[in-house]
């Protein structure tokens, strides 16, 4: 297993020092909206860092909308279409679809309607994403954050209904956490689970000893989908530099205990 960092392109030093396998940045750093010789500088700084941005998260801008009568597919399209490229450019492998401001589904718009679109969506820029040689994998956020795809369950009844390889599920301890939802779904996804978040399920600090949480049980299930790929850990920090490398070191000991 890999662990890898949802850190900004601009923090990859820090991330490299604590002694992370990759990172995890958003996808508003491969400037989507901005012409090629604007990412120019992005990807060569990229380019030169021993570590590596294998996933992208933050994909979609809230003010760019999936959901309700703004929608406008033509314009993910395009979007979609800079982002994979670039970010494939990068090395990246993986971007997360949770982007909890754009398929949020506005107050007094339909329900089913909302999910046709998320499908619509998803079967539209999947050829996009395969062509560039990316998987996008759906990201299950909590019903605080976003009221729509809110369990693992969820994400992968979506990616199973897609039916192409470049859509994936993904698991996320802290929304697993927060919604109480069984590990057994999370085992469950098997092969269609493509990427995993990691971070506290209470207040979503970086993993560590003693923290009063165990993790066995989460990485049990990684194993039970026969998942062995990376692990982001997408949490807060009270320092970096001092915790990252305690929490790795606890969370690869974890890994091979569990």
């Amino acid at each position: 297993m890999r662990f890898g960092l949802c850190i900004d392109l601009g923090s990859i030093a820090a991330a490299e020092k604590a002694g992370f396998d990759y990172v995890e940045p958003p996808v508003a750093n491969l400037l989507p909206d901005k012409p090629d010789q604007d990412f120019a500088p992005v990807a060569q700084a990229a380019k030169d860092s021993s570590l590596k941005p294998e996933a992208f998260n933050c994909f979609i801008p809230g003010s760019m909308k999936i959901t309700g009568p703004e929608a406008n597919l033509n314009a993910l399209r395009q979007y979609v279409g800079v982002a994979a490229a670039r970010a494939a450019a990068l090395g990246g492998k993986v971007i997360v679809f949770g982007s909890g401001g754009a398929r949020s589904v506005p107050d007094g718009f339909p329900a089913d309607k909302a999910m046709a679109q998320v499908d619509a969506f998803l079967n539209a820029i999947a050829p996009i994403a395969e062509e560039a040689g990316i998987i996008i994998v759906i990201e299950p956020l909590r019903k605080a954050e976003c009221n729509i795809i809110n369990f693992v369950k969820e994400g992968l009844a979506l990616a199973r209904k897609a039916n192409k390889p470049s859509i994936r599920a993904l698991a996320d301890l802290y929304h697993v956490g927060q919604g109480n939802e069984p590990y057994e779904n999370t085992a469950a996804a098997g092969p269609m689970l493509a990427h995993v978040h990691i971070a506290h399920p209470v207040h979503r600090k970086c993993p560590m000893p003693g923290d009063g949480f165990d993790y066995k049980p989460f990485f049990r299930a990684l194993k039970q989908a026969k998942y062995d790929t990376r692990i982001s850990l997408e949490c807060g920090w009270d320092n970096l530099a001092v915790q990252g490398p305690v929490s790795l070191a606890y969370q690869r000991a974890e890994w091979v205990n569990a």
